[in-house]
């Protein structure tokens, strides 16, 4: 690594320190995480200069190159002073298309204008773009982690192989086992779907570990969050369901009446209203989805009520929220919750908690090679400690 950072490895340094902060920080503190601008804290006036001058051309050339970096005025609560921070909100951040050039260009970074959201990297830049996204990748509480793997695969997959460190190492793409099956189940439930016919299968519902024979008036098929979703009227609940594919065997298409459709879809369904919902909502698993009571710290439960997750039960005088779900897939809701580091605790039901449990020791114990026992632990048992209701 050259001692004196590139532009590149200030942009990234940036971009990695703001998304993982929910509120606006202060150009001192981007100064102490970011060493391209240690200048910013220095004594020296010249030092302050140069670094600051830096510090406004990569601020207005990521805006450029589409990065949401936003100037915002805050204030803390123990001095009520007004300051100016910079933010990046995750709801609004998304990494550009990178295109790869063979000398850096002298301009400001290249915009095509038939695709406004594409980058110009130069291919010196490249190997050290590579490491910074494979480290913040090998980061488990880094909020990025998938994003960053997929912007690994995407620029590693253009490249010519010396250019990619420990490339033998490195798998950039691993089929799915069972993919043979699940194409022909796919292609069963499309044709049936066309055709307007029942489907039959057997449908293993995971939560409650049996499985059960469905007949499915199929409303439709969607791909969501790496998993195909089957939605229909089912026979068994007399109700509309959702089915994940991966869990569906031995399917089979009505063969009666060839050519004669066996249902009409509602003209009040719509599968769009599907595509918006989190993973946790989707899935058939019982006849009662679990309802569970989520206490949420401030601020993030404001980040909770602006995204609409939940429903507002209370509010407790430190801000924090008490906002409950309805729970079809309990795996996703729980890795969710773990995502939120502790800042999030199930309250209700206990057996909900529980598993919380179980699955964040499991992912302490996984991580416990690499990370030693205080970080993964530690986010661990924070994201299932109770601390009450929020009076």
């Amino acid at each position: 690594m050259p001692e004196k950072p590139t532009k590149l490895q200030r942009w990234l340094d940036v971009i990695a320190f703001l998304v993982g902060h929910r509120l606006p920080v202060s150009v001192e503190q981007l100064a102490r995480h970011v060493p391209a601008y240690a200048g910013l804290n220095s004594e020296d006036g010249t030092a302050q200069q140069t670094a600051r001058r830096m510090f406004e051309r990569d601020k207005d050339e990521l805006r450029r190159a589409g990065i949401p970096l936003k100037t915002m005025a805050y204030s803390t609560a123990d001095d009520g002073q007004v300051r100016e921070g910079y933010i990046i909100e995750r709801r609004d951040f998304y990494l550009p298309y990178l295109r790869l050039v063979e000398q850096a260009s002298s301009r400001p970074p290249y915009r095509d204008a038939m695709r406004p959201d594409t980058l110009e990297v130069a291919a010196s830049d490249v190997p050290l773009a590579l490491e910074a996204l494979q480290r913040v990748a090998d980061v488990p509480a880094f909020p990025m982690r998938q994003e960053a793997r997929s912007a690994f695969r995407k620029l590693a997959f253009d490249l010519e192989p010396d250019l990619v460190a420990s490339a033998s190492e490195t798998v950039f793409f691993l089929d799915r086992g069972d993919t043979a099956a699940l194409t022909q189940t796919l292609r069963t439930l499309s044709d049936a779907l066309l055709a307007r016919k029942r489907v039959r299968f057997t449908y293993d519902g995971i939560y409650r570990g049996e499985a059960t024979r469905r007949d499915v008036a199929g409303y439709g098929l969607m791909f969501h969050q790496g998993h195909w979703y089957f939605i229909g009227h089912d026979g068994l609940r007399d109700d509309i369901r959702v089915f994940r594919v991966g869990r569906m065997s031995d399917v089979e298409s009505s063969s009666r009446a060839p050519g004669t459709p066996d249902y009409d879809v509602p003209d009040s369904f719509r599968l769009e209203s599907y595509a918006g919902r989190e993973a946790w909502e989707l899935g058939e698993q019982e006849e009662q989805p679990v309802l569970a009571r989520i206490r949420f710290h401030f601020p993030l439960s404001l980040w909770a009520e602006r995204n609409g997750y939940g429903t507002l039960e209370r509010t407790g005088t430190d801000g924090a929220q008490v906002r409950g779900f309805t729970v079809h897939q309990v795996n996703p809701f729980l890795r969710w919750l773990l995502g939120l580091e502790g800042e999030a605790q199930v309250l209700e039901p206990p057996e909900l908690r529980d598993e919380l449990g179980r699955m964040a020791r499991a992912i302490a114990e996984a991580h416990a090679g690499r990370a030693g026992r205080g970080g993964a632990g530690a986010q661990g048992d924070a994201g299932v400690r109770d601390e009450g209701g929020a009076e």
